[in-house]
């Protein structure tokens, strides 16, 4: 062993994640769920990280709260229609040493993940068939988000051999946040879970009333909210198909209309 590989070691083996870096390490996978989301561009990585090499559909980064062995890479797809021209494709977090002091539950709770069965939710301890010693142990997620047309993925890989160790702090390695689009039954399960039974622009009206939109994007029609009441109220007549909703776009000075889903408020007083 060389003196360079000693020393190397020797740090290794010396490091210790403080309170002050958890805590920032969570704040940075909050931001980094918020741009795989949509929520925030790509650009507000470069506010908390610095860009280390980029090109090629991918850029790495580096974290002054992060060891100089960890590793942040976004993966992405050029694509002019998304903020600053990139579509985020995955984010990958790499810890060395291996992160300890940061629970399941905390991960959950930072990534607005839970186990309920349309997340799709595993924890997996697999064993050697050889052996039958337990490996590295992981945790996957499926997170529908009300917006968009695509979820996202989140798996979180410990060096852990049991759930105790999982469910309590232990020594985690990497976690990917990855987004896919939806198939057409995925599509179902998330209107079913955001909008429940409600009928969508096309479907058949069923009851004669008065109706109010709900917006499927709900950032692109904010100022709605901001209207009267009376303005949101549309009346809806049984065996005609919901219409879309009329909204004027300012930037091209045109009316267009927008899928939405509809809501019944009341009988109609005629």
């Amino acid at each position: 062993m060389t003196e360079h590989e000693a020393q190397f070691r020797r740090e290794y083996a010396a490091f210790q994640y403080t309170d002050e870096m958890r805590v920032q390490i969570l704040d940075m996978l909050r931001l980094v769920e918020e741009v795989m989301s949509g929520k925030q561009p790509v650009a507000a990585l470069e506010k908390k990280l610095t860009i280390a090499v980029k090109g090629n559909g991918r850029t790495y980064y580096t974290g002054d709260f992060l060891s100089k062995w960890g590793e942040f890479t976004l993966r992405y797809k050029p694509n002019a229609a998304y903020p600053n021209g990139v579509e985020p494709k995955s984010f990958y977090f790499q810890f060395g040493p291996y992160l300890n002091g940061v629970s399941l539950t905390q991960l959950e709770s930072t990534l607005g993940l839970n186990r309920e069965p349309e997340s799709e939710a595993k924890i997996q301890i697999p064993g050697n068939p050889e052996t039958g010693k337990l490996t590295d142990s992981y945790s996957s997620y499926v997170k529908y988000l009300r917006c968009g047309d695509f979820n996202l993925t989140v798996t979180i890989d410990y060096a852990a051999y049991s759930i105790e160790e999982v469910s309590s702090s232990t020594r985690l390695k990497t976690i990917q946040i990855s987004r896919s689009r939806l198939t057409d039954e995925e599509r179902k399960t998330r209107d079913k879970l955001f909008f429940g039974d409600l009928p969508k622009t096309g479907d058949t009206c069923q009851m004669s009333g008065i109706y109010v939109p709900v917006f499927p994007n709900e950032e692109k029609f904010a100022w709605v909210k901001q209207a009267t009441w009376k303005n949101q109220e549309y009346g809806m007549a049984a065996g005609y198909p919901f219409q879309s909703f009329p909204w004027h776009n300012p930037k091209t000075g045109h009316t267009e209309y927008e899928p939405v889903y509809w809501q019944f408020v009341r009988k109609s007083a005629v």
